[in-house]
């Protein structure tokens, strides 16, 4: 879907950080012109307008609601979401937020009540399950070319950016606890979870969750305290193996014909058992993808579900499940 069909919406921006400067960039990329945007921070506000002159500024936050918008995509720190978002909800502006939704869950659910009393669609930004690679990384499992999925593990590590009101669990891990559940399409128990706070007690640098989808065993590792940036995904199965590696210029997805496998004792005489696993080593290809921008794709998901009113892929009720989820996991760590 084009974003472009969509560039005559009026739509309000609240935040001008990081992620907010590729969103507004992405919209100047296909000339939308009706942007409002607002920060509490006026210096960002006015560095935001020397870098995109075609955005309209609004002073305060009640200037921006009050303007005629079709939505407002909230990109500030995750501890402001819920007070802002219930704002702009009973306002009648349709809804963005910024992954994670909320830091609790039942202040999510009652921004979802509300989205829902007042017909309004609330969207959590899970911009994974946007992204072509993963998409393509669905069906392929789905296909059950890899056949069943015994193991996937994720590592997503940086340096910084380091957050100052929530853990690399809920920054970091909660976009991989969001493709594990998108992949797999079931709820999982957690096995484990092991984390590091060395910069402030409890907010989490570094952390390891082991999750249980049934037959498929998961592994998240995420940490802002990293000298290289990693955003990996390998995948385990009885045929195949995957290899998803963000960072690699040319072939993100490689597809592994290789297993192993121990050989059945009942085929074979005890004269030629072997206890050694058998190791298959066959050919690796990398499938071509027609990539396109997640943060487009993303946006002009949301837009598609405004024209149409219809629920997003990560609803406020999917955002519901993933913030669920990692309270789950940070309950296991007290």
């Amino acid at each position: 879907m084009n974003i472009k069909q969509f560039k005559k919406l009026n739509i309000g921006i609240c935040g001008c950080g990081y992620w907010a400067s590729n969103i507004i960039k992405s919209l100047e990329e296909e000339n939308f012109e009706e942007v409002h945007v607002y920060d509490f921070d006026s210096r960002k506000l006015k560095n935001v307008k020397s870098k995109f002159p075609f955005l309209k500024i609004c002073k305060t936050f009640n200037e921006l609601l009050s303007k005629k918008l079709d939505c407002i995509l909230l990109v500030t720190p995750t501890s402001t979401h819920f007070s802002l978002g219930k704002k702009i909800l009973n306002k009648n502006i349709n809804l963005f937020i910024e992954k994670p939704s909320t830091l609790k869950s039942r202040d999510l659910r009652e921004l979802i009540n509300i989205s829902n009393n007042k017909k309004k669609i609330l969207m959590s930004g899970y911009i994974y399950v946007y992204n072509t690679y993963i998409q393509h990384i669905k069906k392929i499992i789905d296909s059950k070319k890899l056949g069943n999925i015994k193991y996937i593990y994720f590592e997503r590590s940086n340096l910084g950016p380091i957050r100052n009101d929530t853990s690399c669990l809920y920054d970091l891990a909660s976009h991989d606890i969001s493709t594990a559940l998108y992949l797999l399409k079931k709820k999982p128990k957690i096995s484990y979870v092991k984390t590091f706070d060395f910069l402030k007690k409890n907010l989490f640098d570094i952390s390891s969750v082991g999750l249980d989808f049934k037959n498929t065993k998961v592994e998240i590792r995420s940490s802002w305290l990293n000298p290289e940036k990693i955003r990996k995904i390998i995948i385990i199965g009885e045929k195949k193996m995957l290899q998803f590696d963000e960072m690699d210029p040319n072939k993100k997805i490689k597809i592994h014909n290789k297993y192993a496998s121990y050989p059945d004792i009942k085929s074979f005489k005890k004269s030629f058992f072997t206890p050694k696993a058998n190791i298959y080593l066959g050919k690796t290809y990398s499938p071509k993808i027609d990539f396109k921008s997640p943060l487009k794709q993303e946006l002009s998901h949301f837009f598609s579900c405004l024209k149409n009113k219809t629920k997003p892929i990560t609803s406020g009720d999917y955002g519901y499940k993933v913030l669920k989820l990692l309270e789950e996991i940070k309950k296991k760590i007290n």
